[in-house]
Order: structure tokens, then C-alpha cells, then sequence
């Protein structure tokens, strides 16, 4: 926790979001200067939530793709990890903010939200970071998450001798080694967009006290001494599109040339029509059983299930579209999600006795993660069965035009006659 900061007109003052002794800083610190402005470190939608003006109810339509269900996990970890150190202080996950937020009010001080929309920046995060890390990220919280009361309780931290700031800069240096770009879009981006505002705020007002997290305030006063090295806001607001090789989704495209392109070449092999059928069908049949298997696995009802298998074999050949969305939509029926899920799963993942078989059965209770898990594993069965297709299917239906040696045969028909057609007409 950092005493405040003047720059001009506007105070800085740093804290930790889960201290005692930031909460006392604040209120003492706006009671004293009576600012114009409290600016706090908030968008709309986290100010909501802090102030319980926020609808129990959650769009669960926004975690029916496989994109949106990873940036949820991302911000779960992010919140838990958050949670899990104000428990071990005793204080309530953004108490600094909602004292900034009360003195205000009794007050009668004008109050300005000047974080980023919180989405904007998950996307930015989330599109910023690796596939591998994006996997360790879900892996440290769905199996190691437990592994942060540790540091909390180890020889690397004292809470009677180190400051709160000391925990904000330890987490972010580590961060920093984690991922240096995904540090930039929750950290250095937000600074630049918070001096951004708190600039702006100033060109009006005279005094001005803002209230943010320990670990922004270097950033912000950078950008607050030197404006002219901000980037331009435009440049932080927008929506982050992925610019790295889209591996996952090449993969996909590729399995539907691969199957189309082998139906072509059959085709113009002349191969019987019935072959031809029992080649369709088998692969329809195919990915239903996997992806119905797989989202009963889930727990998923028989008329999600069944959706998700029927529509699987063309899900598949499309790598726009998944299964897991169709069951998902089907599944929502019967599930009525709400964020007090979110708490329910911290609680669940707090729980140290446990077992591994009662933790998954109480997991399953919570409605948003059995979505989230009827959407996960549907898709997955669905690319098993994409993946065992040729190695299992094809060779049983082979026989029926003379084995693996008599469709290679047709295949290679297949292109010699699609190369007599484009020389003819060349």
C-alpha cells in the first residue's frame, strides 16, 4: 500500500484491494482532502457487482462457445486468486474501492469509474496469450489453485514484516514471467487507459483523489508526468483479434478437406452409389454416438444429448460451429445459472477435505460449470470420433469395394479423372 501520490491536481493513492489498512488510508485520506472527484479503479460492471446492483441472473448464452468458455476461466482464476488472499486478510475482495465509493457518497463527492470495461480486457488478455499458456492457465485452476494459500502461509511471505504492496509486486513480477504480453493487456494497457481518464477528469477539476491498485500506480504516474508518451486511446479499447497462426482452427479445416476432398475423389472414381451412402451415413452415425456418449458422460439430458450427436457430423466438417453449443443451448432448459455459482465453485475448490470423487460430484451440482462441462465434452467426442473415422470405419466399409488396396485405387481413379476434366477444358 502506497501513501498518496500528487501529480498536479489529481492524488494518487495506492492500495491493496484486500487490506484492512487500505480501507482505514482511504477513508481517512477523502475525509481529510474533501476532493472535487474520488476516481476509482472500476468499470460499470464491476462497480455494479461491488455496489450489489447487479442481476443475480447471468447470460449463459455467452459461454455457449469454446472462445468464451476459456476467457470465463481466465477471469475465474484471476477472481479466485484475488478471493483467496482477501480471505487470508480477513477483508472483503475490493473493500478499498467500496470505501472510496461510501465516503464519497456521504459526502456528496462526485464519483468517476475510470477502469476499462473489464470484457475488453479479458478479450485483450486472453487473445494476447499462447495456446500453452492459455492450458496452464485453466490447469493452475482447476488443479493447483489451492497451491496460493501455500505462498500465502510460507517463509516467502511475513505478513508482520512486508508491506501489501509487497504481495502486488511479487504477483506481478511473477506474472510478468508468466506471460509479458498478457501482463500488458491486464496491467500496462489498463495504466495508460486510467491516466487517460484521470487527465481528462483533470481538465475540469482542481482536486481530484484517485484510488488504485498498488500495483498500477508506477505506470499511471508515468503517464501522468509524461502524457505525451500515452498511446492513443482508440488503441485500447478495441476489441483484440488474435494475430498468431490459428493452429487449432487449421486443424479443423483441414479434417473437413480432408473428408470432402476423399468424398470427391470417390465420386469421380465413379465408386457405387451405396458404398457411397454407407461412407455418408457411417460418418454420421459415427460422430453422434461419440458426442451423445461423451455429453451423457457430461451429464447431459437425452434431448440435449441427442442434439448434440445429431448435428455432430456437420459441426464437424465445419470448424466455425460446435456440437457443445447446440447441447448447451438445449441443456439451458433445464439449468438456471446465476453468478452465486461463481461463489459456489471458490467454495467448492476451498474445500481441502475433500475427496477428488465428492469434489467432481459437488462440481456437478453447480449449474454454470455442468454447462460449461456438456458444452466441453460434447465437442470432444465429437473430434475423437473425427480423428479414429479413417482408422476404424473405413477399413470395416473397405470390403465392400475390394479392401484398403481397391480404394486407394479409386482415389488415385479419383484424381486422374479430375485432371483429364481441367486439361480438357485448359
Amino acid at each position: 500500500m502506497t501513501s498518496g501520490t500528487p501529480i498536479g491536481s489529481i492524488k494518487l493513492l495506492g492500495t491493496s484491494h484486500v487490506s484492512k489498512d487500505s480501507v482505514d488510508l482511504v477513508t481517512h485520506t477523502i475525509e481529510t482532502d474533501l476532493p472535487d472527484v474520488v476516481a476509482v479503479e472500476l468499470d460499470t460492471l464491476r462497480y455494479k457487482q461491488l455496489c450489489d446492483d447487479f442481476p443475480d441472473e447471468l447470460a449463459p448464452n455467452k459461454f455457449l462457445n469454446n472462445k468464451a468458455v476459456f476467457q470465463f476461466l481466465a477471469y475465474w482464476l484471476l477472481s479466485t486468486i484475488q478471493k483467496k488472499i482477501a480471505k487470508h486478510f480477513g477483508v472483503t475482495p475490493g473493500a478499498d474501492m467500496k470505501a472510496a465509493i461510501d465516503v464519497a457518497r456521504e459526502n456528496q463527492i462526485n464519483l468517476a469509474l475510470v477502469d476499462r470495461d473489464i470484457q475488453i480486457t479479458i478479450n485483450r488478455f486472453w487473445n494476447s496469450i499462447s495456446p500453452l499458456q492459455k492450458i496452464k492457465l485453466v490447469w493452475e485452476l482447476i488443479f493447483s489453485i489451492t497451491s496460493f494459500n501455500s505462498f500465502l502461509t510460507s517463509n516467502e511471505y511475513d505478513p508482520s514484516t512486508a508491506e501489501d504492496t509487497d504481495i502486488v509486486t511479487a504477483m506481478i513480477a511473477e506474472f510478468r514471467k508468466f506471460s509479458p504480453r498478457g501482463a500488458q493487456a491486464l496491467i500496462d494497457e489498463r495504466d495508460a487507459y486510467i491516466a487517460h481518464q484521470l487527465l481528462k477528469i483533470a481538465s475540469v477539476e482542481t482536486n481530484i483523489v484517485a484510488v488504485v491498485g498498488a500495483g498500477h500506480v508506477s505506470g499511471i504516474e508515468q503517464y501522468l508526468s509524461h502524457p505525451e508518451n500515452l498511446p492513443p486511446l482508440d488503441s485500447l479499447t478495441q476489441l483484440s483479434h488474435k494475430t498468431r497462426f490459428p493452429i487449432f482452427k487449421l486443424i479443423g479445416y483441414l479434417i473437413a478437406l480432408a473428408f470432402i476432398s476423399f468424398f470427391i475423389l470417390l465420386v469421380m472414381a465413379g465408386v457405387q452409389n451405396m458404398f457411397l451412402l454407407r461412407l455418408f451415413f457411417s460418418w454420421v452415425l459415427f460422430n453422434a454416438i461419440f458426442a451423445f456418449t461423451f455429453a451423457k458422460l457430461a451429464g447431459a439430458h437425452w434431448s440435449s444429448a441427442a442434439v448434440g450427436g445429431l448435428v455432430a457430423w456437420a459441426t464437424s466438417l465445419n470448424p466455425l460451429l460446435a456440437p457443445g453449443w447446440f447441447a448447451g443451448y438445449i441443456e439451458l432448459k433445464y439449468l438456471s445459472i446465476s453468478t452465486s455459482d461463481l461463489e459456489k465453485l471458490n467454495d467448492l475448490f476451498d474445500n481441502k477435505d475433500a475427496s477428488t470423487s465428492s469434489l467432481l460430484s459437488s462440481l456437478y451440482d453447480v449449474p454454470l460449470f455442468k454447462l460449461i462441462m456438456i458444452v466441453a465434452m460434447t465437442n470432444i467426442g465429437s473430434i475423437i470420433a473425427s480423428f479414429l473415422f479413417p482408422f476404424i470405419i473405413i477399413p470395416l466399409i473397405a470390403p465392400d469395394i475390394g479392401g484398403i488396396s481397391a480404394l486407394f485405387d479409386a482415389l488415385l481413379q479419383g484424381v486422374e479423372n479430375i485432371l483429364d476434366i481441367l486439361i480438357s477444358i485448359l
